[in-house]
């Protein structure tokens, strides 16, 4: 019995009571029509105010029922969405049962996320190696020729029977969890063998995305046996990184800081070759100032010399006018 068919049988039961009480109140109206006016007074006065405390009940129960009506059509709708939800889920999971269609649902989560936190011209989707030719499905650009590989991997067939057989209580979920755990030894392997390419420019190290953090966590801590590392370390040994979406969130956060840190690089290097550029040309502007005061000296010099020999030539001039010239001499016949 859902909360409206409540509300109407409470709301039926309430009329019935009422219409006793009318009824039992006419019967006292009946005994009491010989009744002096006093009394007469008196009980109208009191059916009044029952009538008015009936008819606020009344007023306060249909207000309820509204209320309630109002909240059961919020709830049909919180239904209705949860169901739809549950259909999408539904719907996504078929999507994402082959093996391809998973991994490229993968592959599009890694290309937004970096998308989201990196610069366009520092990443790239689906690189090709130039020397291998190995195809890799993100390669984010550290440095000059330098590339962190990373590639989207889904192990998510026996992860999902270990879940079921888990929930169920069967004791095939350590059987299950093992496979689980041979898939991801599988991948970690692949990935180291195929990506770690020193000749390619690439890092000694590589991302294996996992866009699932409920997978990323058995990952972390699965083992293939009691003996054995857990797969995290097993990767780390083969220097492969298992990433979740949040990790690489962070990892890339950090690869952000990183690369600003290169641009900073990259500009003091620009500033310092300008700066030697300027350097070479202060100093041959300098040499060229250097040979321009010698010239000046040097003409300094000879002006010199020409204003000492023009002012023996005036003193000479001026000796020889001041001089008297002699008469010549008469030659008798």
């Amino acid at each position: 019995m859902d909360v409206m068919t409540l509300s109407l049988v409470a709301l039926v039961l309430l009329v019935v009571w009422l219409a006793w009480r009318v009824a039992r109140l006419g019967g006292q109206l009946k005994q009491m029509a010989e009744a002096p006016p006093a009394s007469l007074q008196l009980l109208q006065r009191e059916v009044q105010a029952m009538r008015s405390g009936v008819d606020e009940r009344l007023r306060e129960h249909l207000q309820h029922t509204h209320e309630l009506s109002q909240r059961i059509g919020q709830l049909q709708k919180a239904t209705q969405n949860v169901e739809q939800l549950g259909e999408g889920l539904a719907e996504l999971q078929k999507i994402l049962q082959p093996p391809q269609l998973r991994g490229a649902f993968g592959e599009r989560l890694l290309e937004d996320l970096l998308a989201d936190t990196l610069p366009r011209e520092r990443y790239c989707v689906q690189y090709t190696y130039p020397t291998s030719g190995v195809r890799v499905d993100a390669a984010i650009f550290v440095g000059e020729r330098r590339l962190l590989p990373i590639d989207s991997k889904f192990p998510l067939d026996n992860f999902r029977r270990y879940l079921d057989l888990r929930s169920s209580g069967s004791p095939d979920a350590d059987v299950a969890l093992r496979a689980f755990a041979r898939d991801v030894r599988r991948h970690v392997d692949d990935v180291s063998a195929k990506y770690l390419s020193p000749d390619d420019g690439a890092l000694d190290v590589v991302f294996m995305y996992i866009p699932s953090e409920s997978v990323f966590h058995e990952v972390a801590l699965c083992r293939l046996d009691e003996e054995s590392a857990s797969l995290a370390e097993y990767a780390l040994r083969r220097r492969v990184v298992p990433v979740s979406p949040n990790m690489l969130h962070a990892y890339l956060a950090v690869v952000r800081m990183g690369l600003r840190g290169f641009q900073l690089q990259e500009s003091a290097r620009d500033i310092l070759g300008a700066l030697t550029h300027l350097q070479a040309d202060v100093e041959e502007l300098r040499s060229r100032l250097d040979t321009a005061v010698r010239q000046a000296r040097h003409s300094l010099a000879n002006l010199g010399d020409v204003d000492g020999a023009l002012l023996r030539v005036e003193q000479r001039l001026e000796s020889l006018g001041g001089a008297e010239t002699p008469e010549p001499e008469r030659v008798e016949p």
